[in-house]
């Protein structure tokens, strides 16, 4: 039996950890991956099921994202981050990833009627439309108007 090297088994379990990384960035759809963060962060509410898909084929279309400036490293970040944090309670630049993914639930619920309501949990939430404050004027979400009262 013919001995590896320490240095060539290094570099094999290098090439397999980015072969398989490479692999699930590749399997994985950055859209079917925000609909998975979507529904996991927003599990406490009650969301139309087809809100999801609007807001990520309409955000597709208008190219939000790109908007954003999500670029393809950012897509990359947020898929990679997505599976990591399921498997590892902290990484290396997790807070970065967590301000991304705070960036597209708030993206999100700025896009359905939830502060329109009040945000009334006990409600069906519905998506509106891709939020934008010029083509939606005179409904800012963060009016003292619709918080319930104290």
């Amino acid at each position: 039996m013919k001995k590896i090297s320490r240095r060539k088994f290094i570099k094999l379990i290098l090439l397999a950890v980015a072969a398989v990384l490479a692999g699930t960035l590749v399997i994985f759809d950055f859209n079917k991956i925000v609909v998975q963060m979507l529904k996991k962060d927003l599990a406490h509410l009650k969301i139309n099921p087809d809100s999801f898909e609007k807001f990520v084929k309409e955000a597709d279309d208008k190219r939000h994202w790109a908007g954003k400036f999500f670029d393809w490293k950012k897509k990359q970040f947020v898929r990679f981050g997505f599976i990591v944090d399921s498997l590892l309670p902290s990484f290396p630049y997790k807070y970065k990833y967590v301000q991304y993914r705070s960036d597209i639930v708030g993206d999100f619920l700025l896009s359905t009627d939830f502060f329109m309501n009040r945000m009334d949990s006990n409600k069906t939430i519905n998506y509106i439309g891709l939020y934008n404050p010029y083509a939606r004027p005179c409904s800012n979400p963060f009016s003292n108007l619709y918080y319930p009262e104290t």
